[in-house]
C-alpha cells in the first residue's frame, strides 16, 4: 500500500483515473485543433470548473449538479466531462504566456507517429500507417480531446450543446460510442471485454482486494506518487508551475476499426464452415470463450485471479493468445525464485477506459458497416507501459519462445501470418492471418490534474466566456 504520509489527492485527479463511468450509458469523444488561442483559452477557462473529478469510491459528481435536497433521477446521473491535451495543444497554450514546459515523456513530445521507429514498435504500418489516419499524428494534428458521458441520448445531446466550443477550435473528429447496454460488456468480435484492470493502491478496490494479483502502485498510472519501484519520478513542469504534472497521467487514444466480417470469415474458412469449430478456433486466438471464461484449466468466467502457471505449455490458452500477450501475468516468473508481490511485478500495466463505436455486435457479424473500439488507456510512463506492451508482447514475433508470429488479434501481420495452438501429440499451425484491426486515428495526450489545468488557464490574460 501507499506510505501513510502519501495521501492520494483524488479530488484533484480527473474522473477516468478511478472510473470508466459504467453508470453512464452514452458517450462521445470530440477531437479539436486550436485555430485561435485566445478563444481556446476562454473556452477552457469556462470549462475547467465543469470537469468531473475522481472520487475514491469510484462514483462521480459533476460540478454543475444541482444542489437540491431531493435530486431528480437525471440529477443523480449528471453528465461527466473530462479534457486532455496533446503536446502541441499544451505548448500552444503555454506559448501565449511565454511559458515553457519540461520533463514530459519523450514519446509525448515526439508525438505518437514522430519517428519510423515508434510507428514500427506500435505496429502502425501498412493500412494502419499514420498517413491514412483520419485524425492525429503529424499529418492531421489535434490539440484537445473532450470526453462527454451521459445517461441517455437526450442528456448526451444536451451535454454536446453545452460544452462544444463556439470559436477558436476546429472539430477534427467526433467518435460517438455505442451505448453500453447495446454491447452488454462485449466488444464487436463478440467476446467479453474489459475484465482485467489494475487496482490502484489507495483506492476503494485496493482496500477490498488487498491480496489481488492486479494490485498496482498508484504511481504506475498517476504522476507524483511512488511507482512499482517505490520511487516517485520527477513530475513534468510548466513555468511557473513546477508541479504541473502532479495528479496527471498520460492518455493514449487510438480509434481501432475492427474488421468483424474478415475475422469470422477467416475462422469459418479455417474450420471448414463449421460454425461451432470456428468459434472454438477464434476463442483460442483470443484466449477466452465468448462469455469471458479464460481457457486456462480450472478457471471460471468470474475468476480474474488466475495465473498462466496453471497452463505452462499453453494447452488450454495458447502461448500466443491475445489475453496472454496483452497481460502475461505470471508467464515469465522464475520457478526457482519466490514470486514477487503484485506491487513490485506490475510494472507494465495500463488502465483501459475505451468504448466501442459503430454498429452493434448483435447485427450480422459479416455486415460490412464500420465498427470498432475507441481505445483509451492511462499510464504514467508511455515507453515502459503502453509502448512496451505493443513492442515486447503484442508485436514480438518471438514472444514466450514462439517463432515468427504476432498477436493474432492486434498484431501487425505484414510478414508473420501464423498462429500456433499448442497441443499433444503435436501443435496446430493456423496460417494466413490478416490484419483484423486497423488504426484510423491516434495520439498521445496528457490528462492534467484539475488544479494544474486551473493554474494553466487562469494564468492567461483576457476575459470572455464560453459564449
Amino acid at each position: 500500500m501507499l506510505p501513510s504520509e502519501i495521501v492520494p489527492e483524488w479530488a484533484d485527479m480527473q474522473g477516468p483515473i478511478l472510473s470508466a463511468y459504467p453508470h453512464l450509458d452514452r458517450a462521445t469523444y470530440l477531437l479539436y485543433h486550436i485555430t485561435n488561442v485566445g478563444d481556446a483559452q476562454d473556452w477552457l477557462r469556462w470549462l475547467v470548473p465543469e470537469l468531473t473529478p475522481a472520487l475514491k469510491n469510484g462514483r462521480t459528481r459533476s460540478s454543475s449538479e444541482a444542489a437540491t435536497s431531493a435530486p431528480s433521477a437525471a440529477a443523480e446521473k449528471p453528465p461527466c466531462v473530462n479534457v486532455a491535451l496533446t503536446y502541441s495543444g499544451l505548448t500552444t497554450l503555454c506559448r501565449a504566456r511565454r511559458w515553457t514546459s519540461d520533463g514530459f515523456s519523450t514519446a509525448f513530445t515526439e508525438r505518437i507517429d514522430g519517428s519510423g521507429h515508434r510507428q514500427r514498435i506500435l505496429g502502425d504500418t501498412g493500412r494502419s500507417a499514420p498517413s491514412d489516419w483520419r485524425w492525429g499524428g503529424l499529418h492531421r494534428p489535434v490539440d484537445i480531446l473532450l470526453m462527454l458521458f451521459a445517461p441517455d441520448d437526450a442528456a448526451l445531446r444536451a451535454a454536446i450543446a453545452r460544452y462544444t466550443p463556439h470559436s477558436g477550435l476546429e472539430l477534427r473528429a467526433e467518435v460517438p460510442a455505442v451505448p453500453l447496454t447495446a454491447m452488454g460488456g462485449h466488444e464487436h468480435f463478440g467476446f467479453m471485454d474489459g475484465m482485467s484492470q489494475p487496482i490502484l493502491t489507495g483506492s476503494h478496490d485496493a482496500e477490498r482486494f488487498p491480496e489481488s494479483r492486479h494490485l498496482t502502485a498508484l504511481g504506475e498510472v498517476v504522476l507524483g506518487y511512488p511507482n512499482a519501484d517505490g520511487v516517485v519520478p520527477v513530475v513534468p513542469s510548466v513555468t511557473p508551475c513546477p508541479t504541473f504534472g502532479r495528479n496527471g497521467t498520460y492518455l493514449v487514444a487510438r480509434q481501432l476499426e475492427q474488421h468483424v466480417g474478415e475475422f469470422w470469415s477467416f475462422f469459418l474458412r479455417k474450420a471448414g464452415d463449421d460454425a461451432t469449430a470456428a468459434e472454438q478456433l477464434a476463442a483460442k486466438a483470443i484466449g477466452r470463450q465468448r462469455d469471458g471464461t479464460p481457457l486456462v484449466p480450472y478457471t471460471t468466467r468470474d475468476d480474474n485471479e488466475f495465473g498462466f502457471a496453471e497452463d505452462p505449455h499453453g494447452y488450454g490458452c495458447p502461448m500466443g493468445a491475445h489475453i496472454r500477450r496483452a497481460n502475461p501475468r505470471d508467464t515469465f516468473d522464475n520457478e526457482n525464485v519466490t514470486r514477487a508481490a503484485a506491487l513490485a511485478s506490475n510494472r507494465h500495466r495500463i488502465l483501459r477506459r475505451g468504448r466501442s463505436y459503430g454498429s452493434t455486435h448483435e447485427q450480422d457479424p459479416l455486415n460490412a458497416s464500420e465498427r470498432g473500439l475507441m481505445f483509451l488507456c492511462l499510464n504514467g510512463d508511455l515507453e515502459r507501459q503502453f509502448e512496451f506492451i505493443q513492442q515486447d508482447w503484442i508485436n514480438n514475433s518471438g514472444f514466450a519462445g514462439l517463432l515468427d508470429e504476432r498477436d493474432p488479434l492486434l498484431g501487425d501481420h505484414q510478414r508473420e501470418k501464423a498462429f500456433t495452438i499448442q497441443g499433444l501429440p503435436s501443435p496446430a499451425r493456423v496460417s494466413g492471418l490478416s490484419r483484423f484491426v486497423t488504426v484510423r486515428g491516434a495520439e498521445y495526450f496528457f490528462l492534467p490534474g484539475l488544479s494544474a489545468l486551473n493554474r494553466l488557464v487562469n494564468g492567461f490574460a483576457g476575459g470572455g466566456g464560453h459564449a
